[in-house]
């Protein structure tokens, strides 16, 4: 599968990406019970009139079990910084397990008083067992 998120930061407050709204179970990378999934990202981000931008990429597996409470990364998620700007050394990103909705949180943190747009594409190798 294959999943485009987004989310706008104006200050440096970690901000969930989602494929729109509030982070929730319909726009996210969610998981059914008892899956695992291997996951590829790539993210973006830049601010208006072509200032400053970063890229990243990353890569991992998350597994949930019997419910959403049971959804964790397996070992590490590899991050891997493509190019960034001299303005953007600030910005940041993770991927982590949503343990409230049951899926993969991927969370932006931008600068104070700067406006950011950020773009991720997640793509997902699933098994249900």
């Amino acid at each position: 599968a294959i999943m485009v998120l987004g989310a706008g930061t104006t200050d440096a407050t970690p901000t969930i990406m989602t494929a729109g709204g509030v982070a929730g179970t319909t726009n996210q990378v969610i998981l059914p019970n008892n899956s695992a999934y291997y996951f590829k990202g790539r993210i973006i981000a830049g601010v208006t009139g072509a200032g400053n931008t970063a890229a990243w990429t990353f890569e991992g597996a998350i597994k949930r079990g019997a419910n959403a409470a049971s959804t964790v990364i397996v070992g590490t998620v590899n991050t891997s910084l493509v190019a960034q700007d001299a303005g953007a050394s600030t910005w940041t990103f993770t991927a982590t397990a949503d343990t409230t909705n049951g899926g993969l949180a991927v969370t932006v943190t931008g600068q104070l008083a700067t406006t950011i747009r950020w773009v991720c594409e997640v793509e997902t190798t699933e098994m249900t067992y």
